[in-house]
């Protein structure tokens, strides 16, 4: 049986993955709320010993992915559709 100071665990591997799949369209900020507490989870864990430190980086990514993409996947999704209707409408919406 592996050292469980030695291997990233599940939490920190869910983490990393649902970070990087925050950037889905519409289930994004589901996805990055899920690596958000998976992470925080994990690190809390990570500094009473719990976890192993393997895990740490994963954690931090995916934090912080689980944060910026469905952010970023918002404004262009917002961009998007306000140059339809800016386009439809006529240039009306714009300044």
């Amino acid at each position: 049986m592996q050292d469980v100071k030695d291997t990233a665990s599940g939490l920190a591997k869910g983490s990393l993955a649902c970070g990087i799949a925050a950037i889905v369209p519409f289930i994004g900020w589901a996805l990055g709320l899920a690596a958000i507490i998976m992470g925080i989870i994990d690190l809390v864990k990570i500094s009473k010993g719990e976890s192993g430190n393997a895990g740490k980086k994963f954690d931090i990514i995916g934090i912080v992915l689980g944060v910026v993409l469905p952010w970023i996947l918002s404004m262009i999704i917002i961009a998007t559709v306000w140059g339809f209707a800016a386009s439809a409408l006529g240039g009306a919406l714009s300044y």
